[in-house]
């Protein structure tokens, strides 16, 4: 994967906080699953646990020297391959039996800031890649560079001139054939290189029809090849091709074009594949996919196996791969190796059901599986069952869950709206008994405002593990000593610094994109569920509209940022709003020494009310009133409530822990803390962040428990409000017109639906 060391760090997120956009790219993730199915055949089938399916993982010891990172994994007959990255930068060949004897390593050079894109292994063991050389800061010499089993460079051929090293896109894939030799996936399509001819297309694009992208190339049997590429239409293709006859040969059955697996060829050039909920064998014969490993069953993370890394099947039983079990923590050797299914033990299975479920959700339910004999958990995601389609989705989720097909556990796609439908309709368990004082739940004290969120009708029928605050950062001498900022106010810091409305929140921002979203950091000022009213119609509303109609449209598609560019341009000064979405008190820091430097306040979203909007943003999750585990789900509640925090999983809902996770913002952090390392861009590296002072933790902690908004979107109400409110940004309607006919419109949807 393009430059993935480097980008550990540097994660690309989605501005403006936008969780519709979030969903939108969760959805795309968790395809991938092959024929879609009922949610009621997927319930019974979660209940089966597949024992021929079940592989145990053990970790390598003593294979990486101290400080090592595997790069990519390769293999040469059953030895097995890896190139590695000292802490200095320089780049290792290590190679190493498959019971982990006879660890060989060798140096082969480079510099902390080169990095390889690509790599590839033949039979003799010697690896191919596609190494960046920095040359100046951020510019890099792209060369094809050949090393053989002991470290030796055999050639390294500049390619920049065919391949600059700034077009991920034009070179996504390499591999090595016994019949073509070096064989690379680019714009053109299939092309050779080898040092005497340089390179040459081999499998024009033309054959490949509406190629976008190639990701992946593999030597099939009978010298074809197979090839995964990406279409115009973002579709997916898994084809076999001839490449002497230069065409396509067939496409891989049972496999659809908005699935996605990851293809590899194991010693003896079988195809293999790596989906969502395990790893597969392709069967020529029936030209199906099948099932090898089933990841939820093993208690393995689908997310923890890097297959970008790469993966060596040394047999239908045994398998090598590369693994993480902790965010942000260094990858090491695994051996995945299946078990007898005699010697499988029986476990109830419980199931939990999303319209999708997120990686925190799925890391939690995963810890819990490895650590309990008696149960395990399994999810029914519904973004796996339905494709990209979201209102698809979000219709059957509803109509399984009226119509009695719901699993054991819920998980809510944040803080849901329809909760309270549920919730009349009997589905959901009432668990005011549980974090009663006295009830099973009850020792945990729950952050007030967060409790309140919990409940309905004054009782608690969800819980939420974790928390992120959403809200707006200025400087201090901006805020002028008010908590919240007025449309005014902000079109005068506006006017006052020579800016426009675009620039001013961040140069992403855009009319769509606030009409979309910010109307959801006013709470139930607009919408009330629980009561089926709306108040579009209202002054407030028309101020919105008028403010929204200050930014312009962007003329071509945003696609995805650096944060280390969003904070590069505030802290060059080019914008005054910061849309922030805290995660943990780190980043609030951040913000203080890194981007601002100086005090800063969180002012909400600009309003006219006079209340500082902001929002808490968290998965709501709920439990089958007519579950038959009820136990179990007691003590799943308090492990989620309770875990150990990830990188991304945002604030502990539980008092205690937030009051600890706050308070070590005040000491040293230790060097291994990711959470306390953030970019600088003054410098342009990664520092150590600051202890906080207790007056600033304070702060923090009085404002997030002040906040009473939570993230309750409804994508049909975003709808209504931006296909009305087209009109007046046309000019064809007054602000005023387009609220009245918003405020029929979501009326009327509310009362049908709700």
């Amino acid at each position: 994967m393009e430059r993935q060391d480097r980008n550990e760090k540097r994660n690309i997120i989605w501005k403006a906080t936008s969780v519709i956009l979030a969903f939108t790219l969760c959805v795309t993730a968790f395809t991938g699953c092959g024929k879609k199915k009922s949610a009621e055949d997927a319930i019974e089938e979660a209940k089966k646990i597949d024992k021929n399916c079940i592989f145990k993982e053990e970790s390598y010891e003593n294979i990486l020297g101290n400080g090592d990172k595997i790069k990519y994994i390769g293999h040469a007959g059953e030895r097995i391959i890896a190139i590695c990255q000292s802490v200095g930068g320089t780049f290792k060949y290590t190679s190493f039996k498959s019971d982990g004897s006879d660890v060989q390593s060798y140096d082969f050079g480079g510099k902390e800031d080169d990095y390889i894109v690509l790599c590839d292994f033949d039979k003799e063991g010697n690896a191919y890649m596609i190494y960046n050389e920095q040359k100046e800061k951020e510019e890099y010499t792209r060369f094809i560079l050949k090393v053989g089993p002991t470290g030796e460079v055999v050639y390294k051929e500049d390619i920049s001139q065919e391949f600059p090293s700034d077009d991920y896109n034009n070179l996504r894939c390499l591999a090595w054939t016994d019949k073509y030799g070096l064989v690379c996936g680019t714009s053109d399509g299939v092309q050779t290189f080898d040092e005497k001819n340089g390179f040459k297309v081999l499998v024009d694009k033309k054959v490949l029809k509406g190629l976008d992208g190639l990701t992946n190339v593999i030597e099939f049997s009978d010298n074809k090849l197979f090839v995964n590429y990406i279409d115009s239409n973002y579709e997916m293709s898994y084809v076999i091709v001839d490449a002497e006859n230069k065409k396509i040969e067939k496409n891989i059955g049972g496999v659809g074009k908005n699935d996605y697996y990851n293809f590899f060829a194991d010693v003896n050039g079988n195809l293999y594949a790596e989906g969502i909920s395990g790893i597969y064998k392709y069967n020529q014969e029936a030209d199906k996919l099948d099932k090898l490993l089933d990841f939820t069953d093993s208690s393995i993370g689908s997310d923890e196996i890097n297959v970008y890394m790469g993966i060596v099947a040394l047999s239908d039983k045994e398998i090598i791969a590369t693994s993480s079990t902790d965010e942000g923590a260094s990858y090491s050797f695994v051996k995945l190796t299946k078990v007898n299914p005699e010697d499988v033990a029986d476990k109830t299975v419980i199931t939990l059901s999303g319209m999708t479920v997120d990686s925190d959700v799925r890391n939690q339910i995963l810890k819990f599986n490895r650590t309990n004999d008696k149960y395990t958990i399994k999810i029914i995601d519904y973004a796996e069952l339905y494709g990209y389609d979201y209102d698809t989705i979000k219709k059957q989720f509803n109509l399984d869950l009226t119509s009695g097909k719901a699993a054991d556990i819920i998980c809510f796609s944040g803080m849901d709206s329809s909760v309270k439908k549920y919730i009349d309709k009997g589905i959901l368990l009432d668990l005011t008994p549980a974090f009663d004082k006295g009830g099973p739940l009850g020792d945990m004290e729950i952050l007030p405002n967060i409790a309140e969120m919990m409940k309905y009708d004054g009782k608690t029928y969800t819980f939420i593990p974790t928390f992120d605050v959403s809200t707006y950062v200025v400087k201090s001498e901006y805020a002028n000593g008010k908590n919240s900022l007025t449309y005014d106010d902000c079109d005068a810091l506006i006017k006052n610094a020579g800016m426009d409305y675009k620039s001013a929140f961040g140069s992403f921002e855009d009319r769509t994109t606030f009409c979309t979203y910010g109307w959801a950091y006013y709470g139930d000022e607009f919408i009330d569920i629980e009561n089926k009213k709306c108040n579009f119609d209202s002054p407030e509303f028309v101020d919105f509209l008028n403010f929204v109609n200050n930014f312009s449209e962007n003329e071509e598609e945003i696609d995805c940022i650096n944060d280390y560019e969003i904070d590069e341009y505030y802290a060059e000064g080019r914008g005054i709003f910061y849309g922030a979405d805290f995660r943990n008190i780190w980043e609030y820091a951040k913000l203080k020494q890194n981007i601002f430097n100086g005090d800063v306040e969180l002012i909400g979203y600009p309003n006219n009310t006079g209340k500082n909007m902001a929002m808490i943003q968290g998965t709501a999750m709920a439990i089958n009133s007519k579950t038959e585990h009820l136990d179990v789900v007691y003590d799943l509640i308090r492990s989620l409530m309770n875990a150990d925090k990830q990188r991304f999983t945002g604030f502990s809902s539980v008092k205690s822990r937030f009051e600890d996770e706050l308070q070590e913002a005040t000491k040293e952090a230790s060097d291994n803390n990711e959470f306390a390392e953030a970019y600088d861009p003054a410098s342009g590296d990664y520092v150590k962040l600051k202890p906080m002072s207790q007056e600033d933790v304070k702060k923090f902690y009085d404002y997030v428990v002040s906040i009473n908004t939570s993230f309750n979107f409804d994508m049909e109400v975003s709808n209504i409000i931006n296909e009305e409110a087209s009109a007046f940004f046309a000019g064809q309607k007054s602000a005023e017109d387009v609220a009245k006919i918003i405020q029929k419109r979501v009326s009327v949807y509310i009362n049908e639906t709700h």
